[in-house]
């Protein structure tokens, strides 16, 4: 009896590491960004996606990849960005990815040469913090991705900025159950001072509706009730800027849990 009430002791004691683990962190994204004509959105729901899983999913049980999401733009955060649909592929190393490999061939770039839609850009990252819910192994249905341009000389200040004060902040949510996971990713390639942007958070949700644009004063004071509100929002404003906000929801995904069938 004693044994049971100890076990039971320590699963309630992991509960809170199980459902905010920290398992991502160096982690590899390569994101693909498409532009679909409305002629071509018949074939790419019907036909290329489900090719495009199959092959991620061949590259899943080799070991070279964790997993592929694909997502459709929602709402986009700048009218000059033309792509509907953005591919993410998640792997254990940057030379992992099918154009890096040799070895391996690039169906998305196979496709976007057949002209069955335009890859308008591609770009590396790496994930350096997460919150995810381990409880939960299907990919969330949205995806709020906030990029920034975190001022030169001051990128640690704001990787602990968002640590210290903007993680928790996330916690709160998702201990609310309106928020699933929350990842903070630096941007490996491209970059220079020109490319506009060299931070991104991406913040993961269930529901529409439970997304939240920053943070309002209620769930700030969740966390400190006695804070200056202006001086909060000042030392962030100080360290980076908000770039824009694009709402994603998911349309296909591969994953490790859930092979493609």
């Amino acid at each position: 009896m004693v044994t049971k009430i100890l076990k039971l002791a320590v699963a309630v004691a992991l509960l809170p590491l199980l459902l905010h683990s920290q398992n991502r962190q160096g982690v590899y994204l390569k994101v693909d960004y498409l532009t679909v004509d409305h002629t071509q959105l018949t074939e790419f729901k019907n036909s290329i996606i489900p090719q495009l899983e199959e092959h991620k999913n061949e590259r899943i049980s080799s070991g070279d990849i964790d997993s592929w999401v694909i997502y459709r733009v929602l709402y986009s955060g700048s009218g000059s960005n033309h792509y509907n649909y953005v591919s993410i592929t998640s792997a254990p190393s940057i030379g992992s990815f099918d154009e890096l490999n040799t070895n391996k061939s690039d169906l998305l770039l196979t496709f976007s040469e057949r002209d069955m839609y335009q890859l308008m850009k591609s770009e590396l990252w790496t994930v350096r913090n997460s919150l995810v819910n381990q409880m939960t192994e299907t990919p969330s249905n949205f995806l709020m991705m906030d990029y920034m341009h975190v001022r030169m000389g001051r990128e640690l200040e704001y990787q602990m900025l968002e640590d210290e004060v903007a993680k928790p902040l996330h916690e709160r949510r998702m201990d609310r159950e309106i928020m699933e996971a929350w990842e903070m990713y630096q941007l490996v390639a491209p970059g220079g001072l020109e490319y506009g942007y060299n931070f991104a958070t991406g913040n993961y949700f269930t529901k529409l509706e439970h997304i939240e644009f920053g943070f309002n004063e209620e769930l700030i004071r969740s966390q400190n009730p006695n804070v200056n509100l202006m001086e909060f929002f000042e030392h962030i404003w100080s360290t980076r800027d908000l770039v824009r906000s694009e709402i994603w929801q998911r349309i296909g995904y591969v994953t490790e849990d859930e092979p493609y069938n």
